[in-house]
């Protein structure tokens, strides 16, 4: 069995975990969850635009974890674009872009929390960068 052992900073620790969290409500906002019960044929042109940035969010939230485990510096800014191409979506959906029903509650809510995870993952992806940055310099 090969163990990977990645040597990380606390900033680190915080966005691997907030890069598993948002792959996880990501993975929740999809049908096959079961938790989003709206007719897919409602969705908008625009939200079908807003649902693959999504999914490339989800793609490259996979990458950065990838990459951290190869201890590749990139990592980081794989894990601030993935939490950057979250946002569409959501505000799709509150300015009734998306589609033409409402959210179910479940959808709602698990939207929230996730607008709060990209924020972190954006936050702590630039601090980490940041420290990686005044590593090299030093």
């Amino acid at each position: 069995m090969l163990l990977v052992v990645v040597r990380l900073t606390n900033a680190g620790r915080i966005l691997a975990g907030s890069l598993v969290a948002y792959i996880v409500f990501d993975v929740l906002l999809t049908p096959p969850a079961h938790l989003e019960t709206r007719d897919p044929s409602r969705v908008t042109g625009l939200g079908i635009a807003t649902l693959a940035l999504l999914f490339a969010g989800l793609a490259l939230s996979i990458v950065a974890l990838v990459l951290m485990f190869r201890k590749s510096a990139l990592w980081p800014m794989f894990a601030i674009v993935a939490g950057v191409f979250y946002f569409p979506a959501p505000l799709a959906e509150l300015t009734g872009y998306f589609s033409s029903l409402r959210p179910p509650n479940a959808i709602a809510w698990i939207e929230l929390v996730q607008t709060v995870v990209a924020v972190v993952v954006i936050g702590v992806g630039i601090w980490v960068r940041q420290q990686a940055m005044e590593a090299t310099n030093k």
